[in-house]
């Protein structure tokens, strides 16, 4: 062979050679060295089955990270995620038309854990009847009420949350904010579309808290900045104006629309339930947001008297303490003083759920809450027991199931000319407008008093009907704000979703 030819094909297999590394790095681009990023394992692959409805379903589990990219090619975080993905048949193909679901927990500063190994996923923590934890060692079960029949997921976790972290050098404020949060979270599910052939593939979003408001923004920003049109959206438990969840004293409206879910304690307290529960709470509603909030917008003082009594009876308060203040009642004194005479304290995620009250002579709760601070030594322990023993993702970086360094560094400013309190409604609305056939499913629990059911319908209220837009449904159902980790819950949540996912079959 002359040399001259030699050497052509000695460069052809160079080429051929030097080919595989730069599409393997397009598939799966591996994290930069150095720091805690050095620390986290390739991605992880396993196979398993449930039985869903009586239907044996095979699945294929994913627990990876994905690089973030600044403008120039580096990398600027890398993005933990957990993604479950229906198998085929043996003698059948990939559905084309087969769902994915982004689904994100709330905060902001919690990681995706909740709804994971609480409500969606396929595999749960075992609960109480009334959703409380049970003592440790946590233990896991396969989920009767998964949504892995309706939809495949992809359970992620923002920068700071679970084993997401920024690269080293990285300013944390580049995630940390409303805008910068939907941006980092909307390139996540653009690369990972990609990445994984999925850009065809009807798309939703569920997340719960302040995961509904990213949910409600990321439907907006989606369409307009990346040019993904999402197929629905469900929001449980959302915060979705914050003038609502962190509200001034001298705006009456957050009392008005407290106040049905302080009845639904006393009434669930009494054992009313189902259609009773529904008729007396509509009297209350009307109540709120009638003669109440009147008497409120009369004055202070005024309106105490107009209204004290009524108060009293609805929330089963003493009246003296609903007179001392003015018939304005905070949830943080509810939970204080409902079950007083027990000798517990409630809690505000769901006033169902309460505990010992380790310090009676304090004017307000001095121990920790019988929910969320439960939640973090469950469900981190059994999270990363789960990751580590089912899905074979073993690292040494430490789990953040809740990093209150987030939210207490989160920017919430959304424009320069944007003052007051952070809010999506006006996001929700362009959404729809922009895809008239975008779903949108809200669900609160109705013993929840940290994101109220009334704010929710509220808020729906305000904002005009779109010509040709599907409605938004509503749903309120037993529980508090993760009233995922009651049985019933679990299913009530999934029946509401799931006129979603119908309308894409």
């Amino acid at each position: 062979m002359p040399a001259k030819l030699k050497l052509i094909f000695l460069i052809l297999a160079i080429l051929a050679a030097l080919a595989q590394p730069v599409l393997a790095e397009t598939a799966e681009r591996p994290g930069p060295a150095g720091g805690v990023l050095s620390l986290l394992p390739p991605p992880q692959t396993t196979n398993h089955s449930i039985t869903l409805a009586g239907r044996k379903l095979d699945y294929q589990a994913k627990a990876a990270t994905l690089s973030l990219l600044s403008g120039k090619g580096d990398v600027t975080a890398e993005i933990f995620y957990v993604a479950y993905t229906l198998e085929p048949p043996a003698s059948g193909a990939k559905d084309p038309q087969r769902p994915i679901t982004f689904v994100f927990n709330g905060g902001p500063g919690a990681a995706s854990a909740y709804l994971h190994i609480g409500a969606l996923g396929p595999r749960i923590i075992a609960t109480g009847a009334d959703g409380e934890f049970l003592p440790p060692p946590q233990r896991l079960i396969d989920n009767p009420d998964s949504w892995l029949d309706m939809t495949d997921l992809v359970f992620v976790d923002p920068v700071g949350t679970g084993y997401s972290r920024e690269a080293p050098g990285q300013d944390t404020r580049d995630f940390w904010g409303v805008n910068q949060d939907a941006n980092s979270m909307g390139a996540f599910i653009r690369l990972y579309l990609a990445q994984n052939g999925r850009t065809g593939s009807p798309l939703f979003l569920a997340g719960e808290s302040y995961g509904g408001f990213r949910a409600a923004l990321l439907a907006r920003t989606l369409q307009e900045d990346i040019g993904i049109s999402p197929n629905g959206i469900v929001l449980i438990s959302p915060a979705l104006e914050f003038t609502l969840v962190q509200p001034d004293e001298f705006e009456p409206l957050h009392w008005a629309l407290e106040l049905p879910s302080l009845a639904a304690v006393r009434l669930r307290a009494e054992g009313v339930s189902g259609d009773a529960l529904r008729e007396k709470l509509a009297e209350v509603e009307h109540y709120a947001l009638g003669d109440y909030l009147t008497a409120l917008a009369s004055g202070l003082e005024q309106g105490g008297r107009l209204a004290s009594q009524r108060v009293a009876d609805i929330t089963g308060l003493p009246l003296d303490l609903v007179e001392r203040n003015s018939a304005r009642i905070p949830t943080g004194l509810f939970a204080r003083e409902f079950a007083r005479a027990s000798g517990k304290v409630l809690s505000p995620y769901d006033a169902m759920i309460g505990t010992a009250d380790i310090a009676p002579e304090s004017a307000r709760i001095a121990g920790p809450d019988p929910v969320l601070d439960r939640s973090v030594p469950a469900l981190t322990s059994a999270f990363v027991g789960y990751i580590s023993d089912e899905l074979n993702f073993r690292t040494d970086v430490s789990y953040r199931l809740l990093n209150g360094e987030i939210s207490h560094n989160w920017d919430y400013g959304t424009s320069a000319s944007r003052q007051g309190y952070a809010g999506v409604m006006d996001d929700l609305q362009r959404a729809r407008s922009l895809n008239p056939s975008l779903g949108v499913v809200i669900v609160n629990g109705y013993t929840d008093l940290v994101t109220p059911y009334l704010a929710s319908r509220y808020l729906v209220n305000q904002i005009p009907s779109l010509a040709n837009a599907k409605p938004i449904r509503l749903d309120v159902i037993d529980g508090g704000h993760m009233m995922y980790f009651r049985s019933d819950g679990r299913r009530a949540l999934k029946e509401a979703a799931s006129e979603l996912y119908q309308a894409t079959q």
